[in-house]
């Protein structure tokens, strides 16, 4: 549990941008560029270190400010020999009228894979290393007063390096078992409302993918993946906000085991190992109550039950998975609600804990 406290230095280092500002009132940012060494435990990686930053800034044009644009990067080693490297980037132009989302990641991480299915068990548990690229981009434009329409392009080289003696990967039981190529293309649609991307207290978000990964394009395997998002956020007081996000993926064809729907990790059900459970269809409702303490400082509960399943119609309900949790919040940047979030989810006997720029959902 002590390590996890050392998730604090990183608020330590983390201040508003400078710049002249009046006691009650300061204006609002242009830019500000924070970098943090965090240490922090979760299920995947047990005691992990590194830093992570974030560099934050304003696209004008002559009559109309565009929401804040940024880029976040983070590099981490863990206890489980674990390293990644990532940057993500939400890039708004021309008044908000073109958007350019983005993600770059490599990893080398040894990892668990439990099989697929609603029911996998402990036992099943079989542990592999992989070493993987990925490259990801989404450029989009404005159609409508909130309505967002695009291109997803995706690529991903995994390679892996090693696997237990006789298990399900050597033995070919689960497809993408020899790693390989990853290429893919698609269209969304977005509806964004939302009044800030990093911290909302009012508005609504929805989303819809279908992309598709083909041969043609060089990659090893064909399927078709669906991807819906959907998110509400309601103001409950002057200090406090509710918000809800329900999410639902699908995936057709030869999909490796890697790109199946899943749940767990740092944003969709805080407590679980990512992957603990993963099969062709996922469904996941999760809701959070935020509560603003000060100008800088909040509190947060949350709690989500997922399940995954062959497809959609066999998804039960008594097969749903539960989670909750708790964090707190620290704006380093109140004008512009920029936060660190440190979570501790609860899905078994011991507590997950979650360090990161911006909110979960």
């Amino acid at each position: 549990m002590k390590p996890a406290l050392l998730l604090l230095l990183g608020l330590c280092l983390a201040a508003p941008a400078s710049g002249a500002a009046a006691p009650q009132e300061p204006p609002p940012s242009k830019a500000g560029f924070i970098v943090a060494p965090v240490v922090y435990y979760t299920p995947e990686t047990r005691i992990a270190w590194g830093f992570v930053g974030i560099h934050y800034f304003r696209l004008f044009t002559p009559t109309r400010p565009s929401r804040l644009s940024s880029y976040r990067f983070n590099v981490i080693r863990t206890q489980n020999k674990q390293t990644t490297a990532q940057v993500d980037w939400e890039l708004y132009f021309a008044g908000d009228d073109f958007l350019l989302d983005g993600t770059a990641k490599f990893s080398y991480y040894p990892n668990r894979l439990y099989g697929t299915g609603n029911r996998t068990r402990e036992e099943d548990r079989e542990d592999y290393t992989s070493r993987n690229w990925r490259l990801q981009l989404e450029p989009q434009v404005r159609v409508g007063e909130s309505v967002y329409a695009g291109v997803h392009l995706e690529t991903q080289s995994i390679d892996i390096r090693s696997v237990e003696p006789g298990g399900m990967l050597e033995s070919g039981a689960v497809l993408g078992g020899a790693g390989g190529s990853i290429n893919g293309l698609g269209l969304f649609a977005k509806w964004d409302s939302r009044d800030n991307t990093f911290s909302t207290t009012r508005g609504a978000y929805g989303a819809v993918f279908l992309n598709r990964y083909l041969r043609a394009l060089g990659g090893d395997y064909a399927y078709t993946q669906l991807s819906l998002d959907g998110r509400l956020y309601r103001p409950l007081g002057r200090n406090t906000v509710l918000a809800a996000q329900a999410v639902f993926k699908s995936v057709w064809g030869g999909c490796p085991f890697q790109a199946l729907p899943m749940f767990g990790g740092l944003n969709l059900l805080r407590g679980y190992y990512d992957g603990r459970y993963r099969d062709r269809a996922m469904l996941a409702l999760q809701a959070e109550c935020r509560l603003s303490l000060n100008r800088r400082v909040g509190l947060c509960g949350f709690a989500g039950v997922a399940q995954v399943q062959q497809r959609l119609g066999l998804l039960e309900l008594d097969g749903f998975h539960a989670a909750a949790g708790a964090g707190v919040r620290y704006r380093f940047n109140p004008r512009e609600k920029l936060v660190i979030r440190l979570d501790a989810g609860f899905a078994g006997p011991k507590p997950a804990f979650y360090l990161t720029f911006a909110e979960a959902f």
